[in-house]
């Protein structure tokens, strides 16, 4: 029935800690897949932001005004939107393909800020890359990635890394392509 954020919340709840089909739906597969295409990202990437993001609850909205599975700002939706030559409004951002779409767009573009550093990507998505751009500013060195992680100065991103992190090493397995948790351009 499409009640992804239900199953979620049930497994957990229920004890069904070891049910991954439950706990890590392959939810809204070909919206997915044609976005991790299009973006070439990598899908378990895509599949553990949206999951992390909205539990898979396609009408989600965020007490600060974020919307839908990807929770996007609507300002932000609109800048990437226009440079798709598109047009969009807040219901649109509902709507799970537009959503993912526009997220995964926006991904991108802060993979590729960040020269495809998942770990950066993800605490900028969460944070906003101006703040992730500052830390990395006053950072004197390179650091360990682990290490970085928890010198996050914000509780709320340090513990969104962990788990998308954790989520697409999950996904990576259900997906049937196993993949590491970092990779080697990812460890500083």
């Amino acid at each position: 029935w499409g009640w992804y954020d239900q199953s979620l919340r049930s497994a957990t709840n229920g004890g069904g800690y070891n049910d991954l089909r439950l706990r890590f739906p392959l939810a809204y597969r070909d919206s997915m897949q044609n976005a991790a295409n299009k973006t070439d990202l990598p899908l378990q990437w895509l599949f553990a932001i949206t999951r992390q993001e909205s539990a898979f609850m396609s009408d989600a909205r965020s007490a600060v005004g974020a919307l839908g599975l990807m929770q996007l700002m609507p300002a932000t939706a609109k800048q990437v939107a226009h440079g798709e030559r598109m047009q969009i409004d807040n219901n649109q951002l509902l709507q799970p393909a537009i959503n993912i779409r526009l997220g995964s767009i926006y991904l991108r573009d802060l993979a590729r800020r960040y020269n495809g550093n998942r770990i950066l990507a993800t605490a900028a998505y969460n944070a906003g890359p101006g703040r992730i751009s500052r830390i990395l500013r006053e950072q004197s060195h390179a650091i360990n990635a682990d290490v970085w992680i928890e010198l996050l100065p914000y509780r709320e991103t340090r513990e969104y890394v962990q788990s998308v992190l954790a989520f697409s090493v999950i996904y990576s397995q259900r997906l049937g392509k196993p993949a590491p948790l970092l990779n080697n351009s990812e460890r500083e």
